[in-house]
């Protein structure tokens, strides 16, 4: 509209000019124009009008999907679904089965970096005595050909193989710690290396004895199944729930360090990047200092990483006086769990029987979902420390009477 305007303006100059040309009575000149050609002239040298763009509507941001919530537990667990880690398994006939547990070695240390654990769905880890601490390893959603080095049965082996169902593999024990479990599972749940074990668990040669024997889940599996009397179906495994959701009021936890004695530090570190605690262990340099160090599968040669990581506080007796031989007091027990998932540290209570896994549950009694994942277990005794410093790192002292 302003453009308009001034057009016409121009052009009513243009025609005062040639009135006044003409009112002198002079005829035109080379340079005078017609009142016509003028204001040709006039519109031809206006700017020629800009259109105005038609309003487009603004590009949004495409909303990126959320990842799909996965909870399962305490029961009714869908036929593909690992009731003991919340995964979906590739295979589920896999489930078919009693759980292969089998105790590996922490010490001596040229044992390490262990075997297997990477494949594992459980790892229970506990007191032997002298400062020092063995594994039970739980193998159900998935196999390992290479676990170990293996060793020899303590008495928690007896309980928490039968929580789980499971069939134990070990290198004998202590003569009356042998009986005992045999007394208590039967001896066709428990496999101990023989000259007729392998492949299932077999002895390598022009190795230290201690950290020679290896064995091989799946068919550890098999040579159970061809055991008289053998019941090698799936076992009622319900009990514990998983979430990948972390639950309201956890603190920080990007670190733990467990200590079970002198020299003997198990350390975790929190990777928001897989959501899972990356596993470090000790090691004796050459002047005799401690270091942490990353602990590898040799199996894969990859850092071992967990999606949970609990302190399970129980009572550790001494028999004896002989502080290689105790009695963990698991079984039937309600006491006081801390669980570490997500990079959050939560108080939570823990129930167990003698045949279902162990239960962890909120103050107000609701069920404790863990991460779907693997879970790694430190039972540690009624009275030991857990201290935080600095913020969001946390030291856990094992201590007993």
């Amino acid at each position: 509209m302003k453009q308009t305007n001034h057009l016409w303006v121009c052009v009513l100059m243009a025609l005062m000019l040639l009135l006044t040309a003409c009112a002198g009575g002079t005829a035109p000149t080379a340079t005078q124009i017609s009142l016509e050609e003028a204001v040709k002239q006039t519109i031809a040298a206006m700017p020629t009008a800009t259109s105005t763009p038609t309003p487009t509507a603004t590009p949004q941001p495409t909303a990126t999907p959320t990842q799909s919530i996965v909870r399962y537990g305490p029961d009714n667990f869908p036929p593909n679904i690992d009731p003991l880690t919340g995964l979906e398994v590739a295979d589920p006939s896999i489930l078919d089965r009693r759980p292969m547990m089998i105790k590996v070695s922490n010490f001596p240390r040229e044992g390490r970096p262990h075997a297997g654990l990477s494949a594992a769905d459980i790892v229970f880890d506990y007191y032997t005595g002298e400062g020092g601490n063995r594994y039970l390893a739980l193998f159900y959603g998935q196999d390992s050909n290479q676990i170990g080095p293996i060793r020899s049965g303590r008495l928690i082996d007896r309980y928490l193989v039968g929580m789980y169902q499971g069939v134990l593999g070990a290198v004998y024990a202590f003569p009356s710690t042998w009986e005992t479990i045999l007394g208590y599972l039967g001896w066709s749940r428990v496999i101990s290396e023989g000259t007729n074990t392998c492949p299932a668990m077999c002895r390598q040669e022009n190795v230290r004895a201690e950290i020679s024997v290896f064995a091989d889940s799946a068919e550890m599996t098999k040579y159970y199944a061809a055991r008289p009397n053998a019941s090698n179906t799936r076992q009622n495994l319900n009990g514990m729930a998983f979430n990948t959701l972390p639950p309201a009021g956890g603190v920080e936890a990007r670190e733990l360090t467990h200590q079970f004695g002198k020299n003997n530090y198990a350390g975790w570190k929190y990777n928001p990047e897989t959501k899972k605690y990356m596993r470090w262990i000790d090691s004796i340099k050459e002047n005799g200092d401690v270091e942490m160090v990353p602990l590898t599968d040799r199996n894969t040669g990859e850092q071992l990483q967990f999606s949970n990581v609990l302190l399970i506080y129980a009572e550790i007796e001494t028999l004896h006086h002989d502080d290689t031989l105790h009695e963990i007091h698991i079984l039937n027990a309600n006491g006081r769990a801390v669980v570490f998932r997500d990079g959050l540290k939560y108080e939570a209570t823990y129930k167990s029987g003698w045949d279902t896994p162990i239960q962890f549950f909120n103050q107000d009694g609701s069920p404790f979902e863990l991460q779907p994942g693997n879970t790694w277990m430190h039972f540690t005794g009624l009275h030991s420390e857990l201290t935080e410093d600095p913020s969001g790192v946390w030291l856990s002292r094992n201590w007993k009477p």
